[in-house]
């Protein structure tokens, strides 16, 4: 009998729940921690949320919402990470899913089977023994900012640095900072926002990036900026939308020399968009010092890359997170340098019945893509759409990679980058072939004299 085995009880795992349940599909959802959320559950017991006490959505209620249930309209344009939570039990609540979800439940080893299928162990917490079970299906939903990623190699001295140094996933409040010189080092979403927050009590904070980037303001013309996915601009093909970005933050925000930001060196859409206002603000107060990237450490002291140094009693590392799956043998899969080798970001070629959900990051919410992803592995798992032959999903795999080579910055934060117009095409593409394949109606090859059967792994 198929039964699907689902890991993870965040947003990922949720919208595969519902989309299971509402097929009639049998799984198992297993959750960690006492409650859904994931990561938008300050707090969480299962210790993988990096949610502090004053965090906002830097999407916009209309950009979050799954596609099946909107974020009410008495929310702000950006809520509060308890106005998101809320949501999520209200969806969970909606389509009957607590009942699915085995709380307080660690996955603790997924492995293939010889004969098909695959083994999975968990252990119930409180509990001497672990459990085995077997599924047909696994979907992984397991999130991917709950794993902290420091500087790799560190830095030259960080040992000796003799204050507190933590990464930005376990910051929570502002107030152990106040009247203290802090240093911030990485130019991300969080970064930002906490070198904005640390800056309005410490006696100064710097803020510390390797490379320059883009930061947007949250509102651009009076709308939310991520509503420009959907905008007339965002079909503009690449060499176009790219200007016409930049033009368009250098009249709303101006030039980055403005708030003593140096000028990046690529393009606004080559970069996963690093969004503050309040950043913006406290550049041009001067409560927030610019600087280049650490060289080294010393017991008070940072020494940056352009020769300076500053007086630093404390350290926050807002330097992103690894890819990880700890229950997975590398052997069976693994993420080395942030990128994944999925089929459309979802299917590995080779690994029958295995699934990967939210590891696809447009520079949006991902959470509109969720809903539409889990359709896809819920018709692989009825049959009513077929993949590709493995070989076929490692060409497109490698073509989808050598494109976003030339999209994107080359860094770990950029692995699983996309275009979500781009996947969203890709995707309604290839459920019209698994359909053909699972009729036996089978286009041409490519070459064939028509278009590829098989669509870039996005």
């Amino acid at each position: 009998m198929r039964r699907t085995c689902v890991i993870g009880a965040g947003p990922s795992g949720l919208a595969a729940s519902k989309v299971l349940a509402s097929r009639g599909l049998p799984f198992d959802c297993f959750e960690a921690g006492s409650g859904i959320g994931g990561l938008w559950r300050y707090g969480n017991d299962n210790g993988m949320s990096g949610v502090y006490a004053s965090l906002h959505a830097n999407i916009s209620k209309e950009s979050m919402s799954f596609s099946s249930l909107a974020m009410p309209e008495t929310y702000p344009v950006f809520p509060h990470h308890s106005k998101v939570l809320a949501y999520l039990e209200q969806y969970a609540a909606s389509f009957g899913l607590h009942r699915h979800i085995g709380f307080g439940t660690t996955v603790t080893s997924v492995r293939p089977l010889e004969d098909g299928g695959w083994e999975v162990v968990r252990r119930h917490r409180g509990d001497t023994e672990a459990r085995t079970q077997h599924y047909t299906e696994v979907v992984v939903a397991n999130g991917h900012h709950w794993d902290p990623r420091l500087p790799d190699p560190a830095v030259p001295g960080a040992e000796d640095f003799e204050g507190p140094a933590l990464h930005s996933h376990d910051y929570r409040f502002p107030e152990p900072y106040a009247g203290r010189q802090v240093l911030v080092v990485g130019m991300g979403n969080s970064a930002c926002e906490i070198a904005a927050e640390i800056s309005r009590t410490a006696a100064r904070t710097f803020l510390s990036a390797r490379d320059a980037a883009h930061v947007f303001p949250k509102m651009l013309l009076g709308r939310p900026a991520d509503h420009l996915a959907g905008s007339p601009l965002a079909g503009l093909p690449r060499f176009l939308k790219d200007p016409a970005m930049a033009l368009l933050l250098r009249l709303t925000r101006g030039a980055p020399a403005h708030y003593g930001l140096p000028e990046p060196v690529r393009g606004p859409l080559a970069a996963h968009p690093s969004t503050s206002d309040e950043l913006l603000v406290q550049l041009a107060r001067g409560a927030v010092t610019p600087k280049p990237g650490v060289s080294s450490f010393g017991r008070d002291t940072a020494f940056f890359t352009d020769g300076s140094r500053e007086r630093v009693d404390a350290v926050v590392y807002a330097t992103g997170y690894s890819l990880s799956f700890p229950f997975l043998a590398p052997s069976v899969f693994a993420a080395p340098g942030g990128r994944t080798e999925l089929y459309l970001r979802t299917v590995p070629p080779r690994l029958p019945g295995l699934y990967f959900m939210g590891l696809a990051q447009p520079a949006g919410a991902a959470f509109p893509l969720l809903e539409p992803q889990a359709e896809w592995v819920a018709d692989l798992i009825e049959g009513t759409v077929r993949l590709p032959a493995p070989a076929e999903m490692t060409r497109a795999i490698a073509r989808a990679r050598r494109q976003h080579d030339k999209a994107y910055a080359p860094t770990y934060r950029h692995g699983i980058e996309i275009d979500i117009r781009s996947y969203r095409r890709a995707l309604r593409r290839e459920l019209r072939a698994g359909r053909r394949r699972a009729r036996g109606v089978f286009p041409p090859r490519p070459g064939a004299g028509s278009p590829a059967a098989v669509p870039d792994a996005v």
